[in-house]
Parts: C-alpha cells; sequence; structure tokens
C-alpha cells in the first residue's frame, strides 16, 4: 500500500517468505521500504531464519512495527527480538564517554546524579569487560543495561513507530483490550491497509520521523524552484547543503540568501555556512 511493490498478502500470518524491497515516493523524498518476513520467538538466537531478518533491521533509519489489532501480545514478543539482535527502539545514545587509558585504575565523573549505579558498581562492570584502566564521564542518569551497551559499542539506536493495522475492524471492546495490553507502550497510529484509512497519515509520520526537511533552491535572478525541493535531515546547515551538491561549492561559498523559518527577515545575507535551516526554506547560494 505505501509502495505498490509485490508483496505477497493473504488473510494469514507468514505469508511473506523473503525481504521485500519498495520505495515509497512522498513529498519528493525516495524512500527505500524493505517488507520483511514475520518475526517469532527466538528469532535472535536464529529460529526461524530471524537471524537475517534481525540483520536488515539494524541497518534501517526507522523500523515500522506492524501489529494487528486483534493481538497486542505480539509487540512485547517482537521488541524483544528486537532488542536481542542489538538494536534499541526509540531510545538515544546514552551520553557516557569512555577513554581507555594504560594506568591509574578507573577513573569515574559524572554531571548529574545517579539513581542507579555507584561508582564501585561502574568501576566492577569495567573490570567485567576487562577494562581495568579509563576514565569514563556520564552525563544522563542511566542504569546498568544503558552502561552495559555503552561499553559493548554494538547498538543501533533507531527510531520506530508502532502501527496497528486492521483498525476497520475494530469495535469499542477490541480497541480497548488491544490498549490494556499494549501498555505501557502505545500504537502512533491505527491504519486499515484494506479499506487504506490512515494510509496518508503514515506517510506524513514516516516522513516527519525520518526527519526529512525539504528545502527550495534559486538561482541568482530566477525564481525559486518550489516544484522540487531538496530532501535535507533537520538541522542540516548551509555547509551541508553545498557539500551535497558539489563538492566544490563549500570552497567558492561566498554568501547565501536565506527565505523562510530560519531567516528574520525574507531574502537575509548569511555570509556563514554554519547556519541551520529548516523546512520549506528557499535557499540561494552565491560562489566566488
Amino acid at each position: 500500500m505505501l509502495t505498490n511493490a509485490n508483496s505477497p498478502v493473504a488473510a494469514y500470518a507468514f505469508t511473506t517468505l523473503t525481504v521485500i524491497p519498495g520505495v515509497l515516493e512522498y513529498k519528493h523524498a525516495k524512500i527505500q521500504v524493505l517488507d520483511v518476513p514475520g518475526v517469532v520467538s527466538g528469532a535472535a538466537a536464529g529460529r526461524g531464519r530471524g537471524k537475517e531478518v534481525l540483520a536488515v533491521i539494524r541497518n534501517a533509519d526507522l523500523i515500522i512495527v506492524l501489529m494487528d489489532v486483534f493481538h497486542p501480545e505480539h509487540y512485547g514478543v517482537l521488541v524483544k527480538e528486537i532488542y536481542d539482535t542489538g538494536v534499541r527502539i526509540n531510545q538515544k545514545k546514552p551520553d557516557v564517554k569512555i577513554v581507555k587509558t594504560t594506568r591509574g585504575g578507573v577513573n569515574v565523573g559524572t554531571t548529574v546524579k545517579l539513581e542507579y549505579l555507584t561508582k564501585e558498581m561502574i568501576t566492577a562492570m569495567l573490570k567485567e569487560f576487562k577494562i581495568n584502566n579509563a576514565d569514563i564521564i556520564i552525563r544522563e542518569n542511566i542504569t546498568p543495561d544503558q552502561l552495559i551497551d555503552v561499553i559493548e559499542s554494538s547498538k543501533q539506536y533507531i527510531p520506530a513507530i508502532v502501527v496497528a493495522n486492521k483498525a476497520d475492524l475494530l469495535t469499542r471492546e477490541t480497541l480497548d483490550d488491544f490498549n490494556k495490553k499494549l501498555l505501557p507502550a502505545k500504537a502512533d497510529i491505527f491504519i486499515s491497509a484494506n479499506i487504506k484509512y490512515n494510509i496518508q497519515e503514515l506517510k506524513d509520520l514516516i516522513f516527519e520521523r525520518l526527519n526529512f526537511i525539504r528545502i527550495y533552491l534559486k538561482e541568482v535572478n530566477k525564481k525559486a524552484d518550489m516544484e522540487v525541493p531538496l530532501i535535507m535531515l533537520k538541522a542540516s546547515s548551509i555547509k551541508d547543503v553545498c557539500l551535497k551538491l558539489h563538492k566544490d561549492f563549500l570552497q567558492k561559498y561566498k554568501f547565501a540568501r536565506v527565505w523562510g523559518k530560519s531567516a528574520k527577515f525574507p531574502g537575509m545575507k548569511v555570509v556563514k555556512p554554519e547556519h541551520i535551516l529548516e523546512d520549506s526554506d528557499i535557499l540561494e547560494i552565491h560562489l566566488r
């Protein structure tokens, strides 16, 4: 429904047996969508070709956790398998820095009060991983599991959308049961692929969660191209745009003019390429 790809569909589980690729073209962004086979309990350990499926997930920029409204109990299984494969959904990498040293033991510095760890616990945990000499700076209140994730440094932190399908078959009773069993998690959006309910809203949500913005480019003394924007990530600067357009643009950069939310006034002259752009800004780059 998102990509028009020919992915097998039937009224029973596990109709998708291989990874089916498709492309979602939305707001001029081309987003590759991979429909992966269903995940079973024990997938992270290799059951049901689970390792192959979950390896695809590790390389994604966004995960859609697709739920059946009549089976909210599947959510816990899915999230556990994703967790066991080293993916942390909707989490940020803990603000912890570990620098190994040659001597001096373990030195722990914190900028916040730790509720779940003591310095003795941190030292012991590092030594469990054969780190006997290191400087560690902790800038947020983390749990022991989060510290282990940092030490192992092999985890992927990926945003996720929880999508509940078959919304056209919902009753008040099934909705209440679904929400109750899904707690403390909740569905981000209810859809029906069968009757195309909320599909457009799902596309909007995907675009938003991927942190995309649209930048409209303008040549000097010409109108801006408002038909085909340049797709960038949130917090991108003029420097980032230059590097994306051509490797020589940054070296030849003189100044830019900006119209839109990031400009104090229309056509604002910007000398520094570090200026952060916002969605729907119009950008005119002047080169030497």
